[in-house]
């Protein structure tokens, strides 16, 4: 790949890669039921209402589900993907570009509870209790995942390993369910 190839492949993985991230985490934000009075909802709230209040008036919620904000994440992993594709010049089959984007949400989703847990556990060890809206959004994000594996491994004379129980899911997830998605 020459240099504007490699640079317009740069531009677009962070472009649209963050745009992802917001969109995901609005969407597990809302799954969640996090505080969106605060700071970071209110921007990610501003950023993605343009798209995703339109969209709702054609895909109404199915219970729990957004799935205006689903179908623009997934849209927008799906465009990445045709993007990256075109700039090395290949032409994926369509099912191998539906995987590899539903393997994209997985990955960016995983991303996100793996930097939400890992957010909680430095937010620990310097201040376990203030309110900093940061913490609080990754406490609301990571919790569905900690307190289950709190039950199977309980603190410890106050030390908290369950984390280590969840990142090892969440890796295992990227190994054996997100990987081969993405190699189809």
């Amino acid at each position: 790949m020459n240099y504007i190839g490699n640079a317009s492949s740069y531009l677009t993985e962070t472009l649209l890669g963050l745009a992802l991230y917001v969109v995901l985490l609005r969407f597990w934000m809302q799954w969640v039921r996090a505080d969106f009075r605060n700071p970071i909802g209110q921007f990610l709230i501003a950023v993605t209402n343009p798209v995703i209040v339109p969209l709702r008036r054609v895909l109404p919620s199915i219970g729990f589900i957004d799935t205006a904000t689903v179908l623009l994440a997934f849209a927008m992993a799906v465009i990445k993907t045709l993007i990256l594709a075109a700039i090395v010049g290949y032409s994926p089959a369509w099912l191998s570009l539906l995987a590899f984007s539903f393997g994209e949400l997985l990955r960016a989703s995983i991303y996100i509870f793996m930097a939400a847990i890992f957010i909680q556990i430095i937010a620990s060890w310097i201040n376990p209790h203030s309110y900093h809206p940061v913490v609080e959004i990754a406490r609301s994000i990571g919790e569905p995942l900690m307190a289950p594996a709190r039950r199977i491994i309980p603190p410890i004379a106050g030390l908290d390993l369950s984390p280590i129980l969840v990142f090892l899911f969440l890796q295992l997830s990227l190994q054996l369910v997100v990987a081969p998605l993405q190699h189809l």
